[in-house]
């Protein structure tokens, strides 16, 4: 059976997990990167015109979700953590990322744009959204970790089976997480995007195969073309 090493930070809940075994891959699920929230004032969130999350963790780290701003979700799967806690994204790109949410944002000249999300996250859309003329203001909701220490066993006994045909990275940091846990670039890589895809390049993988779109499907897809599964 062909395995796979997904290093995303939820481990065996994550749905990508649970996919790839559906379609007959044995997953090691091994965060390389973990997240924790920061403590996050409601009042920090009140008055603005627009809230952007861009992720499920940013979501799950606000200790309110005011009712007064519009949303915008960087994809399905922060959509739904908007939904499991009432709010219905006003807005979600077609392409999951920081550039497609500032194209998508209606007018955003003048208005008060809130960015919730993790401490070290790209620059992109925070400049897109000023180029365009709105008041950005950057709030840290969670820290990322990498090479979280209680993944180094679990990453060794992935990497120690003979059928492993590759990793799957879904951020820079999951890459950088991976290799500061004993991980080895001589793995080829499955990516999530241009930008992973680079970080990995940079590393010294080999690059794959490269979801066509950030969503969890388009990265089993590209899992599939890479490494086809003999069950």
């Amino acid at each position: 059976m062909t395995a796979v090493l997904l290093t995303r930070p939820l481990g065996a809940e994550d749905p990508l997990a649970i996919f790839l075994g559906e379609l007959g891959y044995r997953v090691h699920a091994v965060p390389t990167l973990a997240t924790e929230p920061v403590r996050v004032a409601a009042e920090s969130l009140a008055g603005f015109d627009w809230i952007v999350v861009t992720s499920a963790a940013g979501v799950a780290a606000l200790p309110e979700l005011p009712t007064g701003s519009r949303w915008a979700a960087v994809g399905a799967a922060t959509a739904a953590a908007l939904a499991e806690r009432g709010v219905t994204a006003d807005l979600v790109p077609e392409v999951s990322n920081g550039a497609a949410i500032a194209a998508a944002i209606p007018g955003p000249a003048g208005s008060r744009v809130l960015l919730a999300r993790a401490d070290a996250a790209a620059e992109d859309l925070p400049v897109r959204l000023r180029e365009l003329g709105a008041e950005v203001v950057e709030l840290a909701v969670y820290r990322t970790v990498e090479a979280p220490p209680d993944s180094r066993a679990a990453l060794a006994e992935a990497l120690a089976d003979p059928d492993l045909a590759g990793v799957v990275f879904a951020s820079g940091s999951a890459v950088r997480g991976f290799l500061g846990l004993g991980g080895t670039a001589s793995l080829p890589a499955v990516t999530i995007g241009p930008r992973t895809s680079q970080v990995a390049r940079d590393s010294g993988f080999k690059i794959a195969a490269e979801a066509a779109q950030q969503t969890t499907r388009e990265l089993a897809e590209a899992v599939a073309r890479a490494f086809p599964s003999e069950v």
